[in-house]
């Protein structure tokens, strides 16, 4: 067996070739997580008399499966992933955990081109065909040994000698005694969760898991979704609640790093104690377009729940989360949370909530998480309908006037929190009533934090309470008034122009529009493709814009809310 150096930087241990790679700050705590340690095996011996399982039911082959000795790795290593040669697509692993004790036999399958991965065609496209391994979270272990069910080939030893292991620990096993006790002793700040809408359930950031961006190299490209697809990542189900997040962070630097994904997968990830987690970059407020189900990422949302439910139960506490997650999504995006809801995507009907299985040729999310897709279904109507995805004990609505059903509930809730408005009146945010020149002034500053300017604008039309926020939008090179002298404070803002001022605001680039109703070559028409391509805006579901319509409260909240997540 053979270790390979992974890069520069060397943590050193008894085993010097392993990359050590600092990530964030983890969650409720003060002190940072341990570094993530990588490695390669290969040259991995055959066993001799090996102990393995029996041979799989239902195979034409009585042969004794083929299978490596005891790989002692000199590492401890808690997720684990494989390279594999030509023909073979799915081996058995089992792992030794660090107390002596052997883990049970898990399949192990090939990552499918045609499954898995960003979709084709996308700026994040891979090369077609992978000879890697899905991830498997294994826990703390220290050996593993592999198992093919029927030799792949006439020759198996040599079959098994091609196979490489790429190691990763995330629980800092490997840490040296003089680095722990450095990162024990040196604190830092307590990274603060991101304040939630009414309506939103705890979710645990990517700051809060410890996820380093700088393993993310591609940039997020965005599509409002209009449905949702459910996965599971297998591998063991034997984690703590206080391992979730380093089962998470082992499967980002997979997706990231070992399959040339630039990040996770997966949008949201909930564990088995109905945690959630944050998945791909880009704000979970927008459509951040991820990588889990190849050819229906664009347009979805993908939540995957942390093990293998193939071969076991799922929890109550994880389904509870994966409907009330999905639920908050669905009131963001206005998304129909009928039970019986179905479209038509990529030549297939589905439910709005589908199943990875229903999009592609695969057993995911298991059978077990599979038959509760009725229930989940039904569980998201309910919330949706009751307007609580979070606890029960949501307290009473901000504006009379913004119920829960509201379609931009949610995030004319978080602008409020941001202090970006106090409503119309006392207890009426006014959703549907258009938003002024002035009024979108004062907008801007707040959500921008656009600093005052030193003197007042130039403009005739200006006094009030919106004249500071109009004279710093100006003097930011923002906007130039209607004319030179006039700046039409009371005049109504349309939505064209409305993107226009978002994306000087926002510095957001401009894009080709997507509109039938939005030409490229019209005033607006580049800043409306960029807030498309952003995703701050997504239009109406017969594909128009109404770029001459009024914007309203409600959007503007929206658009606003969306444009602050994105920085």
């Amino acid at each position: 067996m053979q270790f390979r150096r992974r890069s520069a930087f060397v943590l050193i241990t008894a085993l010097t070739a392993l990359t050590v790679v600092p990530v964030a700050p983890s969650f409720a705590t003060e002190v940072a997580p341990p570094a993530t340690v990588t490695a390669t095996a290969d040259a991995l011996p055959e066993a001799t008399e090996p102990e393995v399982p029996a041979v799989s039911a239902g195979l034409a082959s009585a042969e004794e499966p083929a299978a490596t000795d005891i790989v002692a790795t000199g590492v401890t290593f808690s997720t684990i992933g494989f390279r594999l040669p030509d023909g073979v697509d799915e081996i058995r692993i089992r792992t030794r955990a660090t107390d002596g004790a052997w883990g049970e036999w898990l399949d192990v399958e090939r990552v499918s081109p045609d499954l898995d991965g960003p979709d084709a065609g996308s700026a994040n496209e891979v090369a077609e065909g992978s000879d890697l391994s899905e991830p498997a979270w294994v826990g703390p272990s220290d050996a593993f040994q592999i198992a093919l069910d029927a030799a792949p080939a006439a020759d198996p030893t040599a079959a098994i000698d091609a196979i490489e292991a790429e190691l990763i620990d995330t629980l800092g096993e490997n840490e040296g005694l003089v680095s722990k006790a450095v990162r024990l002793l040196t604190p830092r700040p307590v990274v603060a969760p991101a304040q939630a809408a009414v309506g939103r359930p705890a979710i645990i950031s990517r700051a809060g898991w410890g996820a380093d961006e700088s393993w993310r190299t591609w940039s997020t490209s965005y599509r409002t979704p209009t449905f949702a697809v459910l996965h599971h990542t297998a591998g063991s189900n034997s984690y703590t609640k206080a391992q979730s997040a380093a089962v998470v962070r082992g499967i980002y630097s997979y997706h990231a790093r070992t399959l040339g994904w630039g990040d996770v997968g997966y949008n949201v990830m909930v564990d088995k104690f109905g945690q959630v987690f944050e998945g791909r970059a880009g704000g979970l407020e927008r459509g951040a377009i991820g990588a889990h189900a190849k050819g229906f990422n664009t347009g979805s949302f993908g939540v995957s729940v942390l093990g293998n439910y193939d071969t076991a139960d799922v929890p109550a506490a994880a389904v509870e989360a994966v409907a009330r997650v999905t639920a908050w999504k669905y009131d963001i995006h206005g998304i129909s949370a009928s039970a019986s809801r179905t479209m038509s995507v990529g030549g297939r009907t589905i439910n709005t909530l589908t199943a990875h299985r229903n999009v592609g040729s695969t057993a995911c999310p298991g059978r077990y998480l599979y038959a509760k897709m009725g229930s989940i279904r039904s569980r998201v109507a309910t919330l949706v309908g009751s307007g609580s995805s979070s606890a029960p004990t949501t307290p009473p609505t901000r504006f009379q006037d913004v119920p829960r059903s509201h379609t931009h509930y949610a995030t004319i809730e978080t602008a409020a929190q941001r202090a970006l408005t106090t409503g119309c009146t006392t207890a009426q945010f006014c959703p549907g009533t258009g938003v002024t020149r002035a009024q979108m002034a004062t907008f801007l500053v707040k959500a921008a934090s656009i600093p005052p300017a030193a003197t007042t604008s130039s403009f005739r039309d200006v006094s009030g309470v919106h004249a500071a926020s109009i004279s710093a939008l100006s003097a930011a090179g923002i906007t130039s008034g209607c004319s030179s002298t006039r700046y039409c404070p009371n005049e109504v803002v349309t939505r064209a122009q409305a993107a226009s001022l978002i994306t000087s605001t926002f510095e957001i680039p401009h894009a080709r529009p997507r509109f039938s109703d939005v030409s490229r070559w019209s005033t607006h028409g580049g800043a409306i493709g960029g807030l498309a391509e952003a995703g701050v805006a997504s239009g109406y579901s017969d594909g128009t814009f109404q770029p001459r319509s009024e914007v309203s409260r409600a959007a503007m909240a929206t658009m606003l809310v969306r444009a602050q997540n994105q920085r």
